[in-house]
């Protein structure tokens, strides 16, 4: 078996793990920003001579709390070493929010700003912490995924269950319904909409044909169940994107029951039509009738064949980032800070009770190859959780004294770059990931040179996010 049949066989049939396992992995960011607030806080007390924390400071304190734990979480050295940096770090950070807490002089009219007063902001920093987060996962998943240190339960399943990488995709697309135009009620004219989105899908689609290109001609590993034979993330966002633009401002279906409909109408068909066991079963060719004369339907028929799951899974995570609009604006924009946990809060409640009613009653698995109706209200579920998390430790901020707004409004440096820059930040990554592939046999690699070796791409990760920035 040659290096890249093994490597495929590597990311291959896999069954996931469980739903709270996965919310444990991914709670690691938002716990680490806990304590590097609380850790920046008490470094400004401590040296009442300086304002600031150096950007130096706040650069070592941001790996350490932060990127860190989030990739000791992903590996095999989640049980014992991640469980016990997160509680550590939780501790630590109650201790020194009660010291500080403590040690402030609250004012009143900053206490019933913070009640009463509107998030008019143009920019939720909560949010941006939240979509760094999805971007920062997503980094270390896709490296790490080619090393023995990363447990093959949070590797793509092949048919039905939780997996870790299973959210990628999908959590992309509802990060960037949390902030799309429509969430923000910004809404452009119809025409005017839809071609800014068609200039914006350029760089994707540009992406999605280098990949393509370069996974064929350098024999890079593939996993032909996760998009299909030719298909891949790119082409998703691009579809989902120009759909979603078609939808919103030439068709105006701003009413959320269209989505509604459009998921149930979906799942019908892959449970009553057979849509589902063709999706995991059916051959990746095409057997046309005929002397050839319809060359045009032979060639369809092959390329939805061979790409079905790419194709197909375009519904679900259009629905996705349809309904994330709609709970953006229902959560999020315009809204008081406390009104905004309370309905993340609810959105998220309702779609676990949504979930557990479709897997338990329905009896309908969830499929990340068919982005089927569990999936999809998974998906919502839990990154509306995390998003909650991510408000509840920006808002423990606000409780403190008459200097919270600042405090509420600094993310760490990396990962607001990392937001600011996302999409280039996004394509450097993945280069970067498969230069190590190709230059390296993870599959060999020890768990030692495993974690270094994801630690300095974080690291450069962070520099070209920062230079970016600086730029």
């Amino acid at each position: 078996m040659s290096l890249k049949e093994q490597k495929e066989a590597f990311v291959t049939g896999h069954s996931g793990t469980n739903i709270s396992e996965v919310l444990l992995v991914c709670i690691a960011a938002p716990v680490g920003l806990f304590l590097y607030h609380e850790l920046r806080n008490y470094l400004e007390r401590r040296n009442s001579s300086a304002k600031h924390v150096s950007l130096g400071m706040k650069l070592g304190l941001e790996t350490v709390t932060i990127l860190l734990p989030m990739t000791i979480c992903q590996t095999i050295f989640l049980y014992p070493v991640g469980i016990s940096i997160l509680f550590l770090e939780l501790l630590l950070a109650f201790i020194l929010h009660q010291y500080i807490t403590i040690n402030a002089t609250p004012k009143r009219e900053a206490i019933k700003e913070r009640i009463t007063g509107e998030q008019t902001t143009k920019e939720l920093h909560f949010l941006t912490f939240y979509r760094s987060t999805i971007s920062f996962l997503t980094f270390i998943a896709i490296l790490a995924v080619d090393f023995q240190v990363f447990p093959r339960k949070y590797a793509k399943t092949e048919t039905y269950g939780y997996g870790l990488m299973d959210l990628g995709a999908g959590s992309f697309c509802i990060s960037g319904g949390f902030v799309s135009r429509f969430a923000r009620r910004m809404e452009d004219g119809g025409a005017t909409a839809l071609k800014k989105v068609m200039v914006h899908s350029i760089p994707l689609l540009a992406m999605g044909l280098l990949r393509l290109l370069t996974t064929k001609g350098l024999e890079y590993q593939e996993h032909v169940s996760e998009y299909g034979v030719h298909w891949n993330f790119f082409f998703t966002l691009s579809v989902v994107g120009l759909f979603s633009a078609y939808f919103r401002s030439i068709l105006r279906m701003k009413n959320p029951l269209w989505w509604i409909w459009t998921l149930l109408g979906y799942q019908y068909v892959l449970s009553e039509n057979g849509i589902q066991y063709y999706v995991e079963n059916a051959s990746r060719q095409c057997k046309v009738d005929g002397d050839g004369e319809n060359i045009i339907w032979e060639y369809f028929c092959k390329f939805f064949a061979a790409n079905r799951e790419g194709i197909l899974g375009c519904v679900g995570y259009l629905v996705l980032h349809l309904s994330s609009e709609d709970i953006a604006r229902f959560c999020l924009w315009g809204r008081q800070q406390r009104t905004q946990g309370i309905r993340l809060a609810l959105v998220a409640a309702v779609s676990w009770i949504v979930h557990y009613i479709l897997v338990s009653w329905l009896e309908i698995p969830v499929s990340r190859r068919s982005t089927n109706a569990s999936f999809v209200v998974w998906s919502i579920a839990h990154n509306a959780t995390i998003l909650f998390c991510i408000w509840l430790v920006f808002h423990i901020g606000t409780l403190r004294h008459s200097t919270w707004k600042r405090e509420l409004e600094e993310n760490p440096p990396i990962f607001a770059a990392v937001n600011r820059h996302s999409l280039l930040v996004f394509i450097l990554a993945n280069l970067m990931t498969g230069l190590v592939n190709l230059s390296m046999d993870t599959l060999n690699a020890t768990h030692a040179q495993a974690i270094t070796v994801i630690l300095l791409y974080l690291c450069a990760v962070g520099v070209v996010a920062m230079l970016l920035e600086r730029g």
